[in-house]
């Protein structure tokens, strides 16, 4: 979160904090389904993981809006994906990938 947040005021580093912001979540996500005790998927897909994770805790149910943070992961590899990334602001991201980070820090560390 913290490499997102400083790259994202910087010039140029756009795709970079977005990834940094999918890589916070997805990471999060992860340790939150180990410290459960669900087998984690080898993914980077955001939706599928919420999922899992729901399944032990609804109170994932209301962060589904952070699935499309999974394009994040590779849209920087693809050329088409230049103009999508342009349009999105990781400022706008930020505060959503905290709170779930969050909610998910605060789960594992009761």
């Amino acid at each position: 979160m913290k490499a997102a947040e400083l790259l994202s005021h910087e010039e140029g580093m756009r795709e970079t904090a977005l990834f940094h912001l999918q890589q916070a979540i997805e990471k999060s996500l992860k340790a939150y389904l180990i410290w459960s005790e669900v087998d984690s998927p080898h993914t980077h897909d955001i939706e599928l993981l919420l999922n899992i994770a729901s399944e032990k805790d609804a109170g994932f149910d209301k962060f589904e809006s952070v699935a499309d943070l999974t394009d994040f992961a590779v849209a920087g590899r693809y050329p088409e994906s230049d103009q999508w990334i342009e349009e999105c602001n990781p400022t706008e991201w930020m505060p959503i990938a905290q709170n779930i980070c969050n909610f998910i820090w605060d789960k594992v560390v009761e």
